[in-house]
């Protein structure tokens, strides 16, 4: 039973994301200390452009741009990884919400 639930998350993310490429990912620790700006991780509904969040939707961590998909929700901005995760986030925010 595990091992279909497993599945099924796997493949809701994949749907989710419509299989478009995962962001840049997070500097490694070794970058950090060879001079790499590290930032830290804002909340989601918190962040704000040029913060480094987290997609409460896929899990992807990035910067949140001017241009980066977003949806508001009880008075806060949430920001996403990619342009599916919104609908995915407005046909149920509660269930992403309880997450945080």
């Amino acid at each position: 039973m595990r091992i279909k639930s497993t599945l099924l998350f796997c493949f809701l993310f994949a749907v989710a994301c419509g299989g478009s490429a995962p962001p840049p990912a997070a500097p490694s620790p070794a970058a950090a200390s060879a001079g790499a700006p590290s930032s830290p991780l804002v909340a989601p509904g918190e962040a704000k452009i040029g913060d480094r969040t987290k997609c409460i939707v896929s899990g992807h961590e990035f910067v949140v741009k001017a241009d980066s998909p977003h949806a508001e929700y009880n008075g806060k901005t949430y920001y996403f990884c990619c342009p599916d995760c919104p609908k995915a986030f407005e046909a149920n925010p509660e269930k992403f919400v309880s997450k945080t």
